[in-house]
């Protein structure tokens, strides 16, 4: 598909980072834009961005960790368009730090809204896009962390992205199973200047963790750093449809990371220890 326009695209997790740039872009491409996410602010500021296009851009307030409220964001899609051509299951936050030192809570949060969001997108939209009689694709934002393993001070946030790549794998290959013009692909990005090294600022002060010790702290700091220097959200979202345009089922808009996912397979297939990140990231070390 290369004519968007007039076509729906609901994004979760839209109010910022690539959430937003997808909706942009979609939004450039002459797309009904459906933006969700529970950042009221940051809904407020992508309306105002949007505003004056030919299209339009709803904007809801969901916690996609909640079922009925992903369920009541299909109910009023489907109830204004009658179908849903890309769905961005994309809402996602980041806890780290030590794993025996995370609280429940801090696991919930995190497994609740970057896995149940997901599960929650596809047991709603689903059916109905199945039923639509027009093509379209479920997309469901995974990580180069979830096909990569060695992510220190990351088990729940790397746990969830692993989980949403397999996940998606088995809904591909469900969808082949139906008679009707609807795919999934699973998006992983790599480094792309958003929030999601703060993404604590959703919760309340009282629950935001405290990390632990002053190496957890550089990490954090390190890779917040990497990320902001990443890629835009606008020109990542380009090679996001660029992906899409070419049916892929991986999109990797990054693919400089394949050396490292390499190593990986490598560790797997002569079950030796897994490498950490700074041996990953310094590959020549290994043929030492």
């Amino acid at each position: 598909m290369s004519d968007w326009k007039g076509k729906v695209c609901v994004i979760t997790g839209a109010a910022s980072g690539i959430g937003a740039g997808l909706a942009q872009h979609a939004a450039s491409l002459g797309m009904q834009v459906c933006a969700a996410d529970v950042d009221t602010a940051g809904l407020r500021n992508l309306a105002k961005t949007l505003a004056g296009r030919d299209q339009v851009c709803d904007t809801m307030l969901v916690d996609v960790s909640d079922a009925d409220a992903v369920a009541a964001l299909a109910a009023s899609v489907f109830s204004s368009y009658g179908k849903v051509n890309l769905l961005f299951n994309n809402a996602g936050v980041l806890v780290d730090g030590k794993s025996w030192e995370r609280s429940e809570q801090d696991w919930r949060w995190n497994l609740d809204v970057n896995i149940m969001g997901v599960v929650n997108g596809i047991r709603s939209f689903v059916p109905r896009m199945l039923a639509q009689q027009e093509a379209g694709r479920v997309i469901n934002t995974s990580s180069v962390g979830g096909l990569l393993g060695g992510g220190s001070f990351l088990g729940p946030y790397q746990a969830s992205k692993h989980a949403i790549a397999a996940i998606t794998e088995t809904l591909f290959q469900e969808l082949r199973l139906e008679a009707a013009p609807i795919s999934a692909s699973c998006l992983c990005p790599g480094e792309v200047a958003t929030g999601i090294w703060e993404s604590d600022r959703l919760r309340n002060e009282s629950d935001r963790p405290q990390l632990g010790s002053e190496g957890e702290q550089q990490f954090h700091d390190a890779v917040a750093g990497m990320v902001a220097d990443g890629l835009t959200p606008a020109d990542f979202a380009a090679r996001v449809w660029a992906g899409i345009e070419a049916n892929k089922f991986w999109i990797l808009p990054q693919p400089e990371f394949k050396p490292m996912y390499q190593l990986r397979v490598d560790s797997v297939m002569n079950e030796s220890d897994p490498l950490g990140m700074a041996d990953m990231l310094n590959p020549a070390q290994q043929s030492d």
